[in-house]
């Protein structure tokens, strides 16, 4: 097996799209994000702008479902981008830098929730990955979501649209995200297969809401 995973304290996800003109800059304040302790940083690329004249190549119907949820549940009148959502419960642009880092930083300091999931993942061979979830009654009714993504960067170059002629990087790229099921608080642990490059879980409350706990896989060699 390989090492096993790391706990981040805050979950970053950014949603970004090859159509925005603001997006290329904010990618790479994810990228950087990306690189700092206890912070899992992921990318959910978004067809928002695709009637602009170019198409998001790496957007997913399933990260456009998500954004909308959290538009419902944080009070965000209509989607955006480059938006971060920061452990499910805090939410700004990502073209602030300094605002970015601000709510960053106080994320940080959150106190931690009564619910708070312990989570392991440990990669096995052929691309496997088991997942364990320590018990906390006060965290029943959470979501267990499983996500893989590619480290990066993955760069995309751009013919069209107001980026036209430039070459997008995107960092943490999510490909997939599924939800496996509802942790009742009970220790638990699952299996799964295509944990390629990478993978990450989340104990999230519905909603989206809260982030509970997260981990993730990794490969120092990647980096």
């Amino acid at each position: 097996t390989s090492p096993t995973g790391e706990r981040p304290q805050v979950v970053l996800e950014l949603y970004t799209s090859q159509g925005c003109v603001q997006c290329p800059r904010a990618n790479r304040l994810l990228g950087m994000f990306s690189h700092e302790p206890g912070v899992l940083a992921l990318t959910f690329p978004v067809g928002i702008w695709d009637y602009l004249g170019w198409c998001d190549t790496l957007a997913r119907p399933a990260f456009s479902e998500r954004q909308r949820a959290y538009s419902a549940a944080l009070h965000v009148r209509g989607r955006f981008t480059p938006q971060l959502i920061f452990n499910g419960a805090r939410q700004t642009s990502a073209a602030d830098w300094d605002d970015a880092r601000a709510v960053l930083e106080a994320t940080r300091n959150d106190p931690q929730s009564e619910g708070v999931a312990e989570i392991s993942i440990t990669r096995l061979r052929n691309n496997r990955v088991r997942v364990s979830i320590a018990p906390n009654a006060r965290g029943a009714g959470a979501d267990i979501w499983l996500l893989a993504y590619d480290p990066g960067p993955v760069s995309v170059v751009i013919s069209a649209g107001v980026n036209i002629n430039r070459t997008v990087p995107h960092y943490n790229l999510v490909d997939s995200i599924q939800r496996i099921d509802t942790w009742n608080g009970d220790a638990t642990w699952f299996e799964r297969a295509h944990c390629d490059p990478e993978c990450a879980v989340l104990v999230q409350r519905p909603g989206p809401g809260q982030i509970l706990g997260a981990a993730y896989t990794y490969r120092p060699s990647r980096y």
